[in-house]
């Protein structure tokens, strides 16, 4: 069979679709390769590296730089211009939907564009062959086929089944989706197939997704509970599991003038190398030269470039940790920045005076104004750049696989997500009086004992604050859905929660994706204090009820590993890309309050 170009979104890449993931294509399952095979055809890496994201870098605690995934496309006539993220066709057993006949690598033999069939005899149709969808994985990332045969043997009760080693004649029927028996046609044994067979690896481990593939002896189902690999559907989730972080750019990164005789030279580390090793003042000077020519300034300008390079251009000292990242982010959006231009990385209007001026309002009811005084910051983000760094993945709960598979690359594949949004921050004076109300505190006591044991992505520690900005990023993401007209899996948020070392209560809604510089406004339209008023108001209404209440609000806990309590898909949830949490850490008492339990709304403090 020909090879075929897969097209799948650059964001998508760095999640679901990445290094070892199985992805579905037209003719078929492939599984990504990993990045050591992201090169052109002398071995190169083609991918772009991303500039200005050393603070991104250092707040991720990443060494290694960051380049955006290679890109291609499909000419008209059939050629591909540029170099392709490879693929291998995987798993590599097909079976007969009619005789449930198993084949292993049926399209090697056949032409291009040729679909393979099955030629059993007692197949009398011949139909075209289908993809098993079935793989085995284990917790350390290797991923493999089933091994039928040895499954299909295991219970052999005579010796003549028991030596059987016949490989061709094996048989996968399904009588409905339950109902599944493994048969060999040879020595007539069967077995009973659950789709939850547990099999020993072996000290080979056969690796379709790398450049290290190994020809596996057959896995045996005895050995150590370590080594034992699990038979899971493709689409099970704990298949492949995407390991990736974001952060925005912000100032100084953000502020950077694209095009400058800084800027320039900042980028071009093999020039910069050029001035740096011309050890006589003659070459320097001639090397001064040429560059000024190119870049159509003079050499002065080149000199006072380097000179600000060699002072830390552009962090200038600024030393980033990773515990600093989401606190600079939120310092950020609170910082009135002077003289911001369109084309920065990061533009925004802050609203905040206007925002609170409703408060005295005559215009607004008594109950709005107390709604005002709940929010402290409001801030309009006309643009924002996202960069997205994948890290790699897990199966099983395992540990985490590097994208490279040795870990040895100095690069990580990423990508730059641009767009608008809205921040919000909470008022840290009424928060703190709030969220150390006894009721307030009880209410959080049945999540921590079960978020413990959850095993899944948490805010450490859990706090009522993050309970009540969570929950209200959400119904304000359905919100904005409604009156802004974007849908809920276009917007993410962001929770900027902590009681120290900087008290923090901010949300971030915004939109990002990948290749796009710039955004339509509208959402960045809804920061208007007037117009976001309206929305708050709605979303808080939409708060107090839920169509499947009583239920869902006096729920003892609902959602995976029952993190939910008065939440669920008729109010609180959205899809998945949208959360940061998995749709988990959510209830609506602590936005909406309770008056049979004494637990007061936030909003509704005075």
């Amino acid at each position: 069979m020909t090879d075929e170009l897969i097209p799948i979104r650059l964001s998508h890449l760095l999640g679901q679709s990445g290094v070892g993931a199985i992805v579905r294509g037209p003719n078929g399952l492939v599984v990504v390769q990993d990045t050591r095979q992201w090169t052109d055809r002398h071995g190169h890496v083609t991918g772009k590296t991303i500039p200005y994201v050393d603070r991104v870098r250092a707040a991720l605690d990443i060494d290694q730089e960051l380049r955006e995934p290679p890109v291609a496309k499909e000419l008209a006539n059939g050629q591909v211009d540029g170099v392709v993220v490879p693929a291998t066709r995987f798993p590599s057993w097909m079976h007969c939907p009619a005789c449930g006949a198993l084949h292993y690598r049926p399209w090697q033999a056949k032409p291009p564009n040729d679909e393979p069939r099955c030629d059993r005899e007692a197949c009398k149709r011949g139909p075209k062959l289908e993809q098993v969808t079935w793989v085995l994985a284990h917790t350390d990332g290797h991923l493999a086929d089933v091994p039928w045969h040895v499954l299909t043997h295991a219970d052999a009760q005579n010796p003549q089944q028991r030596e059987c080693k016949h490989r061709d004649q094996l048989r996968l029927v399904e009588r409905g989706y339950e109902n599944r028996t493994l048969v060999c046609g040879v020595c007539k044994v069967t077995k009973v197939f659950t789709g939850a067979e547990r099999v020993f690896f072996g000290n080979r481990r056969m690796q379709p997704w790398t450049k290290d593939d190994h020809v596996s002896t057959s896995p045996v189902t005895d050995g150590n509970a370590e080594q034992l690999a699990e038979v899971l559907a493709v689409n099970d989730t704990r298949v492949y599991a995407p390991e990736a972080d974001s952060a925005l750019v912000i100032p100084p990164e953000s502020r950077v003038r694209k095009g400058t005789v800084v800027d320039r030279l900042y980028r071009n580390s093999e020039v910069r190398s050029q001035i740096d090793n011309a050890r006589m003042p003659l070459q320097r000077k001639s090397v001064m030269r040429t560059l000024a020519e190119e870049y159509r300034c003079s050499t002065t300008d080149i000199e006072t470039a380097i000179t600000d390079i060699e002072q830390g251009y552009p962090l200038y000292g600024e030393n980033p940790t990773p515990g600093q990242l989401l606190e600079s982010e939120f310092k950020a959006f609170l910082e009135i920045l002077p003289d911001q231009r369109d084309d920065e990385d990061l533009v925004t209007r802050n609203n905040s005076d206007i925002w609170s001026a409703l408060a005295t309002s005559e215009t607004v009811s008594g109950e709005q104004q107390n709604i005002v005084a709940g929010v402290r910051h409001l801030v309009r983000v006309d643009r924002l750049k996202a960069v997205k760094v994948y890290r790699g993945f897990s199966r099983l709960g395992g540990d985490s696989v590097a994208p490279c598979i040795t870990g040895e690359s100095d690069w990580l594949p990423a990508v730059e997500l641009y767009g608008e949004g809205i921040f919000v921050a909470l008022d840290e004076g009424r928060l703190s009086h709030w969220e150390h109300l006894p009721v307030v505190e009880e209410r959080l006591h049945q999540f921590s004992l079960r978020l413990a044991s959850a095993g899944q992505r948490q805010p450490n520690p859990l706090t009522t604050r993050f309970m009540l900005l969570h929950t209200l990023s959400h119904l304000l993401i359905r919100q904005i859905e409604y009156e802004g007209g974007y849908p809920a899996a276009s917007l993410a948020e962001r929770i900027y929660c902590s009681r120290a070392p900087v008290p923090m209560a901010g949300i971030l809604i915004h939109v990002a994706v990948p290749d796009i510089a710039g955004s339509l406004g509208g959402l960045a339209e809804l920061s208007e204090p007037r117009r976001f008023l309206r929305l708050l108001i709605r979303a808080l209404e939409h708060s107090r009820w839920c169509s499947l209440d009583p239920v869902c609000a006096e729920h003892e806990g609902q959602g995976p590993n029952l993190l939910n309590r008065a939440a669920c898909h008729a109010c609180a949830l959205v899809p998945e890309p949208a959360c940061d949490y998995g749709n988990t850490l959510l209830d609506r008492a602590f936005v909406k309050g309770d008056a049979s339990l004494g637990l007061p709304s936030f909003f509704g403090l005075t």
